[in-house]
């Protein structure tokens, strides 16, 4: 009888929570806004879908209305911090990202790069999201990242410096593509990266782009080095076959040494099992 409470309880509490949720259906509502609203509520309407793929009802549910408010022409800016419980750690520097995001607002960016202007609050707003959760470091740098790209374009477009520590010389912010463990394949998280590099490519034309190849300390070194050529070398691929050329890469094998996360020989650490994306400005 218990058990059968508890199950009708957590029945109960799911429903609730898919309750005024119906995803596909605000991604389809008709856009009576701005084109900046219009890209801002499909924007929403994908963080939507990612929370609710998570099972994490109360932002899917956040983002639902959001994409909603956008449809409609209402939207209201980027998160405020103070609805967040954000670390003290990362709150200086989202802090400053989005005094910079509002600024670029306020200089015309929505209406002058209305497409990127709504990647960059919404993105700026996952950041915010992935900060407070605080567990999944590979979607806050992923947010972080999909967040100083756009930024860069809006100011791009603006024709205004961005900030140093977002986008030195022009150049887009690092940016890193995550593996699974053992593996070189890259997954649906990675080619929203990829699509990013190629972006940036094209838009800033770097003189460079750096690629470095780690692997988690898990396992015999030899073969982590070859597992990070793998890895770099599914990155190359994606990036060539997107259009960028491979005079433009410099690779760098780094295995199990200098890992991102130190952590002691045989730790399987999530962090270590990445990509690393650097832009060097051709000026």
């Amino acid at each position: 009888m218990r058990a059968k409470l508890l199950f009708a309880v957590s029945a109960a509490a799911f429903l609730a929570a898919c309750a005024n949720m119906d995803i596909p259906g605000v991604r389809g509502m008709t856009d009576t806004g701005s084109a900046f609203d219009a890209a801002l509520h499909q924007a929403y309407s994908d963080l939507a879908q990612a929370e609710y793929d998570e099972a994490d009802w109360a932002d899917a549910r956040y983002f639902t209305n959001r994409a909603k408010t956008a449809a409609m022409g209402q939207d209201t800016g980027p998160q405020p911090l103070a609805d967040r419980n954000l670390p003290q750690e990362g709150l200086a520097e989202i802090s400053v990202a989005r005094a910079d995001l509002m600024a670029a607002f306020d200089a015309g960016g929505r209406d002058k790069a209305p497409e990127a202007a709504a990647r960059a609050q919404a993105a700026f707003d996952c950041w915010m999201q992935e900060l407070e959760e605080n567990i999944q470091q590979e979607d806050i740098d992923n947010c972080r990242a999909s967040f100083y790209q756009a930024l860069a374009l809006v100011q791009a477009e603006l024709d205004q410096k961005p900030m140093a520590a977002a986008a030195p010389m022009m150049m887009p912010e690092p940016m890193k593509i995550y593996f699974a463990f053992d593996s070189a394949v890259l997954g649906d998280k990675a080619m929203p990266v990829i699509d990013g590099i190629v972006e940036a490519y094209e838009k800033y034309d770097p003189k460079m782009i750096s690629l470095t190849a780690y692997a988690d300390r898990a396992g015999d070194p030899m073969y982590n080095d070859i597992l990070a050529k793998s890895r770099v070398d599914a990155v190359v691929k994606a990036l060539r076959d997107h259009g960028v050329s491979p005079s433009r890469l410099a690779i760098s094998i780094s295995g199990e040494a200098n890992v991102p996360v130190p952590t002691a020989d045989g730790v399987a650490e999530k962090g270590n099992r990445v990509v690393t994306v650097k832009f060097e400005d051709g000026m």
